[in-house]
């Protein structure tokens, strides 16, 4: 019954969990490795949380790719930070 008060589990709502953990994983390495500088993983962590409240609500495609926007965000980021090593 309570299934039908929630509503059927649509794409967007089965992918909206493992984008945040990849994304809050991606966080966890940059703090432990300081990959990225605080306040960016603090703009991160804080646009994250409005992501997992606005899933929890309604998702939608434009929530999934702020989602994937912010891992490339880091990811980008990090790669620039290698390329600036070598």
């Amino acid at each position: 019954m309570a299934v039908d008060a929630v509503g059927p589990k649509t794409f967007q709502s089965k992918t909206c969990a493992p984008w945040d953990r990849t994304l809050h994983c991606m966080l966890e390495e940059s703090e432990q490795f300081r990959i990225h500088s605080p306040e960016l993983r603090a703009v991160v962590r804080a646009e994250a949380l409005k992501l997992k409240e606005r899933c929890l609500r309604d998702i939608s495609m434009a929530s999934l790719n702020r989602y994937v926007l912010l891992a490339k965000l880091l990811h980008d980021d990090e790669a620039d930070e290698v390329e600036g090593f070598d």
